[in-house]
């Protein structure tokens, strides 16, 4: 899919529009956007729960995309566990049911010798996803030759460099010269750039200058923008956000190339830290969701305790291939019960979980 029309990164969502989701749509709708980029993951990290466990970006995506707008996750990764960002990454965007991922790979990527972190990373989300996957990084890449640029945009469909021009007043000059450098890297994407909608440092950027960003994005031919971000634009850069607003972009929808995964009945805070555990293949993430005496009863045995539990995810992980992804299905959530159906490659099962204090107890688990 091509993203066309005007979009907008968001940072913290309980900051735009106070988090409510039909305020938010609404927001979106008035400002003629045609998608928005929410952040999903921070490095092996969740991003987007409150400090209850509460996914509060589910609903937001939910209500966008019931509004017709396209929401795409965004990650920021350093490649110091490419497996681990991959997993949950992977978890995120099925869970939510996203339209596309954008990778945001800067500073952690710079380091010397960084291409095979990165091929790591992306061969794992790009054999599992079958949506659009975006890069976002520096706007001139000539500057960072470290950044393995070729390996990531290897497995990538646009490319969304931040043209940030920050102490500058030159928005389309830059855009001109970061597509010219963008475009002439090896495995060269459709550009989608991003531009500067917050203040820093006693700067911000003038009405003028986005319209100049805009216009010469146009000039271009490029099909769709981005802007960093709206809860800052929103709260502290009114005229800026109206300006991007009233340019005159028609919104396009973009079109799935095919069906995207639907997102798990969860909205579960628990069973999505446990799937990105087992995705992580962390035998100790894993045992740690366990109270020190639970059971986990399995068909062939039954391991007492958290520390057996725990070498019996050693054993089991490694016996699977590398980069085999687990996936939930049929989820039930009942108070302390979890009941759900799992896959991982050519393996399938069943497992019921129960919990005490926001801890597994019991669990009994049927592998196929």
């Amino acid at each position: 899919m091509t993203l066309q029309g005007k979009g907008f990164f968001t940072f913290s969502l309980p900051e735009c529009e106070g988090g409510e989701p039909s305020s938010i749509l609404a927001a979106a709708q008035a400002a003629n956007l045609s998608h928005v980029l929410v952040k999903i993951a921070d490095g092996e990290k969740v991003f987007g729960l409150d400090a209850s466990g509460f996914d509060f970006t589910a609903p937001v995506v939910q209500a966008l995309r019931g509004g017709g707008i396209a929401v795409w996750g965004w990650h920021s990764v350093n490649g110091n566990d490419p497996s681990a960002e991959a997993a949950i990454a992977i978890t995120r965007i099925q869970n939510l049911g996203l339209d596309g991922y954008v990778v945001e790979a800067k500073d952690g990527y710079s380091r010397t010798g960084m291409a095979g972190a990165a091929r790591q990373f992306m061969t794992a989300v790009r054999t599992t996803l079958k949506i659009p996957i975006a890069l976002s990084s520096y706007r001139f890449p000539n500057y960072h030759p470290d950044l393995p640029w070729s390996t990531f945009l290897e497995f990538c469909d646009l490319h969304m460099p931040q043209v940030t021009w920050d102490q500058a007043h030159n928005a389309g000059e830059q855009l001109r010269e970061s597509k010219r450098q963008c475009d002439a890297l090896p495995n060269a994407r459709l550009c989608i750039p991003t531009g500067a909608a917050y203040a820093t440092s006693g700067w911000i950027p003038t009405a003028e200058e986005i319209v100049d960003f805009l216009n010469t994005a146009k000039a271009l031919g490029l099909p769709a923008v981005n802007f960093l971000t709206w809860d800052t634009c929103r709260q502290s850069l009114p005229l800026i956000w109206t300006t991007i607003a009233d340019f005159a972009w028609p919104a396009v929808a973009p079109v799935p190339i095919q069906e995207t995964p639907p997102p798990l009945p969860l909205q579960d805070a628990f069973l999505e830290i446990f799937l990105a555990a087992l995705n992580g293949h962390q035998a100790a993430q894993a045992s740690a969701l366990y109270d020190p005496d639970a059971i986990q009863v399995r068909a062939d045995q039954l391991l007492p305790g958290a520390a057996a539990i725990q070498t019996g995810y050693t054993t089991f992980f490694n016996s699977l291939p590398t980069g085999t992804i687990f996936s939930i299905s049929q989820a039930q959530v009942e108070e302390d019960l979890r009941n759900f159906s799992w896959q991982a490659g050519p393996l399938t099962g069943e497992t019921t979980l129960l919990l005490q204090n926001d801890k597994i107890i019991l669990d009994y688990t049927f592998v196929s």
